[in-house]
């Protein structure tokens, strides 16, 4: 009975470091489906690896054109960091015409209403752990994009917690 206390005891810190990982999402990003893939994957799929989510009426968008712009430079730095790029087009053909691989969500509209996306354009960073880290409707400069992926609500507590140097 002694040794299971103890073991108990020992296994407290840990326990209460998995429970505070799991507290980390502060504000989970909406759930939605894929197109083109298997029918059971969706946004959730990805946990580990960041997300890049682009909402538009259509390709053709004004905004959508000048965001993908500003991507498209800093396409090589996301690669490396294995971001994944999904577009939620509500009309017109889907595909990006773009040298970013892009996934397209199933049933844009309703990815546009779950992120409060009401007009033409929204940019959303999804985290690692799955925390919608930037929400936005107005075009934003890549390295904002950029910083927001790096620099998640995971690393930036995990920052707060190093020892001063």
């Amino acid at each position: 009975m002694k040794s299971l206390m103890k073991l108990l005891l020992r296994a407290a810190p840990i326990l209460s470091l998995c429970a505070a990982a799991q507290a980390v999402v502060v504000r989970p990003a909406p759930n939605f489906g894929l197109e083109g893939v298997r029918k059971d994957t969706s946004l959730r799929s990805f946990r580990g690896q960041s997300v890049v989510l682009v909402i538009t009426h259509s390709t053709r968008d004004k905004e959508f054109r000048k965001e993908l712009a500003m991507l498209k430079e800093m396409y090589p730095q996301f690669a490396a960091e294995k971001v994944i790029f999904v577009a939620a087009v509500e009309y017109g053909p889907a595909d990006v015409p773009s040298n970013i691989p892009f996934v397209n969500a199933a049933n844009p509209a309703q990815v546009a209403a779950d992120y409060g996306v009401n007009g033409r354009f929204g940019i959303a960073v999804i985290g690692v752990d799955g925390n919608l880290d930037l929400i936005t409707t107005r075009v934003i400069f890549a390295a904002r994009v950029r910083d927001a992926v790096f620099n998640n609500f995971e690393s930036q507590q995990a920052a707060r917690k190093q020892p001063n140097s």
